[in-house]
């Protein structure tokens, strides 16, 4: 058991040594501590002892292990630390009109990174959730067409594609037809389901020739059952973790699966020091939170960083970014569902 002295002992080695990233010694915390400094390095001793700190080799000082990381963040963590800069920095670098969705993440992740020199990842709702709600082909050239998609009203896919050789005139737009009758205003995980259940049977009603359009149908949504992850400051990850980290960012499916593990259902947020499932990221910290995307759901943010970090700091700075995102997100959505003069 940690008592309220050794309590107060950590917490000030946490919060000088995150910021120092030096041992610390008792008499560093005479100031704070009223006791003496034989007092306190009994006290330091004691905690060496449960795991807590240990002992820095070229130095009488002490620094806090990986436990008393995780102590600190499960019993101390606190959100007022912020600094007045780091307000203005945040709202000034949102201060300007974003024309796409990922436009938002990647300015939320990059002033993330900036501010805490972590790497920071960002994801859309979960793609099953989300809801196919337009739906067009656009025909480039004789042999060249484009399916456009829109989930949820405001995310935009292209997919090229080359028109099959088998196809007659009108085949193309048959195709829009069935999607738009078929898949539109489904989820994509029942779009899913479809193509391969319901699709291939109304193939064989509504073409005279099926080769390929079976194929042309998975190739066009296929982009669909994929997360893009917005990422910054992936180089970071060489100051303070090995090269394995670094090469995991190459993969963004295993990144998007490892954030939606960090959390349940339930959880908003949480904090794994020296925890993660991914080998990779077992002696870093990795925070992930959830932010509100209005009328869709809700994203992921991950920030991933050495166990030393300045946590008050760090998360102060997520939930302001949270808040931020959430607002610019709220004006983003309700430009567009609001009525627009026409454009002729």
């Amino acid at each position: 058991m940690v008592t309220e002295r050794q309590h107060e002992i950590l917490n000030l080695i946490v919060e000088i040594f995150t910021k120092t990233h030096e041992p610390v010694g008792s008499k560093a915390l005479q100031e704070s501590i009223a006791s003496s400094s034989a007092t306190i390095r009994n006290e330091m001793a004691a905690l060496e002892k449960k795991g807590l700190l240990e002992k820095a080799h070229t130095s009488s000082g002490r620094m806090p292990s990986v436990e008393g990381f995780k102590y600190f963040v499960e019993h101390s963590l606190t959100f007022d630390s912020l600094a007045e800069e780091d307000v203005y920095q945040v709202v000034r670098r949102f201060d300007r009109e974003f024309f796409r969705l990922d436009d938002i993440f990647q300015t939320a992740a990059t002033i993330l990174s900036d501010l805490t020199a972590c790497t920071v990842a960002v994801l859309d709702v979960e793609p099953s959730q989300q809801k196919l709600t337009a739906f067009d082909i656009v025909v480039l050239s004789q042999h060249a067409a484009l399916a456009v998609m829109t989930l949820d009203e405001s995310k935009t896919l292209t997919r090229q594609f080359a028109i099959p050789k088998n196809f007659l005139r009108g085949d193309l737009m048959e195709v829009r037809t069935l999607v738009r009758e078929r898949l539109l205003g489904k989820s994509v995980l029942d779009i899913h389901y479809k193509l391969r259940t319901e699709i291939p049977q109304i193939i064989q009603r509504h073409f005279v020739t099926t080769d390929n359009v079976l194929q042309l149908f998975e190739h066009i949504f296929s982009d669909l059952f994929t997360e893009d992850v917005v990422t910054a400051g992936k180089i970071r990850l060489l100051d303070f973790a090995d090269i394995r980290a670094y090469q995991f960012f190459d993969f963004p499916q295993k990144v998007a699966l490892e954030m939606r593990s960090n959390l349940a259902e339930d959880e908003m947020q949480s904090v794994k020091v020296a925890d993660s499932r991914e080998q990779s990221l077992s002696s870093l910290t990795v925070v992930t939170t959830k932010f509100l995307i209005p009328y869709r759901g809700f994203g992921l943010l991950s920030v991933i960083g050495p166990i030393n970090v300045d946590y008050n700091r760090m998360m102060s700075l997520i939930n302001l970014v949270n808040r931020v995102l959430m607002m610019k997100l709220t004006d983003f959505y309700r430009y567009l569902s609001s009525n627009h003069y026409e454009v002729h």
